[in-house]
């Protein structure tokens, strides 16, 4: 084993390692879009279920949004080069965007959510993973803060629906530079199926944003990281209303997603 896939997989162990948040023996569903951060952690989920002897049973999902040339069997082969099998789910977002009145990237993440989350439901799995990394956590604190006027992002953990389901992000700890070596390291190669609306998203601008700090200086994509894990609440205003909201109201999305575990709203990311 190589020092980064060491490096990688104790990061991913601070989240799913440990034993008590993924019991033995437990389903995981784990989301693939076929990109390097997806198939990245599917690969790492099953070396550790392998390393460890946790007896996981995983299962990747990938969503496939029903763009033109929109190629899932590329996705699916290769999950079973890593050796685990994967479902496709086939959504709208075109019909569910004009449905709904809202932007293709929103109406996106809400039919992948509702999707997966279903697949949760029917599968009787209560931990859905996703590829989130540390560089998401970054975006998505800055996206709510200048579109949303709300400081919040996504947790490592993220239980929905009064604890059914729980979101976990093996990858929180990990940078892009890390995840481009480890698959350079153990041979991954992301799938390029392009968004047709990726280029012009509020995601993409943000990104664009960190990417030109992060080049006249790397360290502030950790400070950013470590800056929302040691915020000074004696400096920062009180909230307006009422008491503050416990941590997981404060990372839901104000959009309501009808799921089979109940209406809920969960934090965002990509």
């Amino acid at each position: 084993m190589s020092w980064i896939t060491r490096r990688v997989s104790r990061l991913a162990r601070k989240v799913v390692g440990s034993g008590r948040l993924v019991a033995r023996g437990e389903r995981i569903v784990a989301g693939v879009s076929g990109g390097v951060d997806s198939l990245c952690m599917i690969h790492l989920l099953n070396a550790i279920n392998q390393g460890d002897g946790h007896c996981w049973e995983l299962q990747a999902v990938h969503v496939d949004p029903g763009f033109d040339g929109w190629s899932t069997a590329r996705v699916t082969r290769a999950c079973a080069a890593i050796g685990v099998p994967c479902t496709v789910l086939r959504t709208d977002v075109h019909g569910a965007a004009k449905q709904s009145g809202h932007d293709s990237c929103y109406a996106c993440a809400r039919e992948r959510r509702k999707a997966l989350f279903a697949f949760c439901d029917k599968q009787g799995s209560a931990r859905l993973a996703l590829a989130h990394i540390l560089d998401d956590v970054n975006e998505t604190f800055l996206m709510n803060l200048l579109f949303t006027s709300s400081a919040r992002t996504i947790l490592p953990v993220q239980p929905l629906f009064s604890g059914r389901l729980a979101i976990v992000r093996p990858l929180y700890y990990v940078d892009k530079g890390l995840v481009r070596r480890y698959a350079r390291a153990v041979g991954i190669r992301a799938i390029r199926n392009r968004c047709p609306f990726g280029r012009s998203s509020s995601r993409s601008s943000v990104r664009r944003f960190l990417n030109r700090l992060y080049a006249d200086d790397p360290r502030i994509r950790t400070n950013l990281f470590a800056g929302l894990h040691n915020l000074k609440v004696e400096y920062l205003p009180k909230p307006r209303h009422g008491k503050p909201r416990s941590v997981v109201e404060r990372h839901r999305l104000p959009a309501v997603v009808s799921t089979p575990f109940g209406n809920s709203a969960p934090g965002g990311g990509s």
